[in-house]
């Protein structure tokens, strides 16, 4: 997994301009990850993010990511202190979406809503590679609500999905896992 530091250009960051100019080089970044692969976006450093960089720089990629951009390669936030952290939950809270971070003992979490979220991600580490039939059957819940719940974890960066032709034709999609030390 690569990884993309934020904290090499302050301690504090503030604006939506900034958080535009940070997005776009994280945006580089996962052009040059693999398919499959991931992103670990670390704010090791940073002391402190305002809302509207938080909104620009991290909601806005899990924006493109929902409507397919990059979605084929993971995204894993890391490395927060307390402030960094409650301020990009808030920030999801308030979007009603969701990302992937790393707690302080590297474990997978989800930050944001909805509340779900945390039990699919758990379902997709024990399953790492896997169809929407096999989440639900894993959830004990339909394969319609696996599939809305893939579309959040896909979003948030815990998984990476690829378009696969079943032998019966049609459209389906296999998923990866591609969270570090899961992936």
């Amino acid at each position: 997994m690569a990884r993309y530091e934020i904290g090499g250009g302050g301690v504090f960051f503030a604006t939506r301009e900034r958080g535009r100019r940070v997005r776009e080089e994280i945006e580089q970044e996962l052009a040059r990850v693999s398919p499959r692969d991931g992103l670990a976006v670390s704010f090791k450093g940073v002391e402190g993010i305002t809302v509207s960089f938080g909104d620009e720089c991290i909601a806005k990629l899990i924006v493109a990511r929902a409507a397919g951009d990059f979605d084929d390669r993971g995204l894993v936030i890391e490395d927060m202190n307390a402030d960094v952290r409650e301020t990009l939950e808030a920030v999801f809270l308030r979007r009603k979406m969701a990302v992937v971070a790393l707690n302080d003992a590297g474990q997978p979490e989800i930050l944001g809503e909805p509340a779900w979220m945390n039990v699919t991600l758990a379902a997709a580490l024990e399953l790492r590679s896997f169809r929407a039939s096999d989440l639900a059957d894993r959830l004990h819940i339909t394969p319609q609500a696996a599939n809305n719940r893939l579309k959040n974890l896909v979003s948030s960066g815990a998984v990476a999905r690829e378009r696969i032709v079943p032998s019966g034709g049609g459209k389906e999609f296999g998923y990866e896992v591609v969270v570090p030390a899961y992936a």
